[in-house]
C-alpha cells in the first residue's frame, strides 16, 4: 500500500455545486485539457471500439453516458463514430444542470447527443436498453457502495456491455496532479479537485470486489498509462479485451 493510499472520500468543490458558472466553465476547460493529454479519452475510445467492432448492424449503435459533466466523452466518441461512418446515438446523463447548461453549448454541433437530467443511482432507463452503457472518470465521487450500485445498474441497462473509465489512486500520480495544475491554471476548483480525484480513486482490487459485488459475471480490470483504469463488462463470456 506504500504507492496506493487508503482510500479517504472527499468532496470535490465541483460536486458541491456552489461555485458560480463562468468559475465551472474554466475549470470544465481544465479537465477537456487534462483528459486529452493524459490518456482521459484514449482508454475510452480504446474500449469503445472494441464493441463497434463486434457489432455488425445496420442498426444506429445506442450509448448511455452515466454522469457526462460536460460531455467531452461523448463528443470524442461520437468524432471516433463519424470517421467510421458507425451510425451512434448517446443519451448524456448528469444532475447537474451546471454542467449541462455547459454541455449544451459544447454539443450543439453533435446531433448524435442528446442530454437528459437525471440521477446515476435511478436512471430513468429500462434492462437492456441500450446497446453500450460508458461511465467515465466519475466513479470515484462515489462511495464504494454507491459505485457497486452504479456498476449494476451499467450492467443491467447494457445489451452488449458496459464501460468505466477512471483514474487509479496512487502517491505518484497525486504528486504528479499537483504540481501540473499549479503549473498550468489557477483555477482553484482545479488545483483542488484535481488531487482530491486521485486520492478518491479505487485501485484495479477494488475494482475486481466491486463487480464482483454487483453481480457482473464476465468483466476485465485493466491498468493504462498512466494512471488509468478500464473496468470492461460484457454479457457473454467471450469477452476478450487486451
Amino acid at each position: 500500500m506504500l504507492l496506493s493510499p487508503p482510500r479517504n472520500l472527499r468532496p470535490e468543490l465541483l460536486d458541491l455545486d456552489e461555485a458560480p458558472f463562468e468559475e465551472v466553465r474554466d475549470s470544465l476547460e481544465d479537465v477537456r485539457r487534462v483528459n486529452k493529454y493524459l490518456s482521459g479519452y484514449k482508454v475510452l475510445l480504446y474500449y469503445v471500439n472494441y464493441f463497434l467492432g463486434k457489432y455488425h448492424s445496420n442498426e444506429v449503435f445506442t450509448i448511455l453516458d452515466l454522469a457526462t459533466g460536460s460531455a467531452d466523452q461523448p463528443i470524442a466518441v461520437v468524432d471516433m463514430a463519424r470517421k467510421q461512418n458507425v451510425k451512434i446515438k448517446i443519451v448524456a446523463l448528469d444532475i447537474n444542470s451546471k454542467m449541462l447548461n455547459y454541455a449544451f453549448e459544447e454539443t450543439l454541433a453533435y446531433p448524435e447527443i442528446r442530454l437528459v437530467q437525471g440521477d446515476i443511482h435511478s436512471p430513468p432507463f429500462r434492462e437492456n436498453s441500450f446497446d453500450l452503457v460508458i461511465n467515465s472518470l466519475s466513479l470515484h465521487h462515489f462511495s464504494k457502495n454507491q459505485a457497486v450500485n452504479i456498476i449494476r445498474i451499467a450492467n443491467l441497462i447494457a445489451r452488449h456491455g458496459f464501460i468505466i473509465n477512471d483514474l487509479n489512486r496512487s502517491r505518484v500520480a497525486h504528486a504528479f496532479i499537483y504540481l501540473l495544475t499549479r503549473m498550468l491554471t489557477k483555477n482553484r476548483l482545479t488545483r483542488y479537485d484535481a488531487p482530491v480525484s486521485v486520492m478518491n480513486a479505487f485501485i484495479p482490487s477494488e475494482f475486481t470486489e466491486m463487480a464482483e459485488e454487483a453481480g457482473v459475471k464476465y468483466f476485465q480490470v485493466n491498468r493504462h498509462f498512466p494512471y488509468r483504469i478500464g473496468l470492461v463488462g460484457g454479457k457473454k463470456p467471450n469477452l476478450a479485451v487486451k
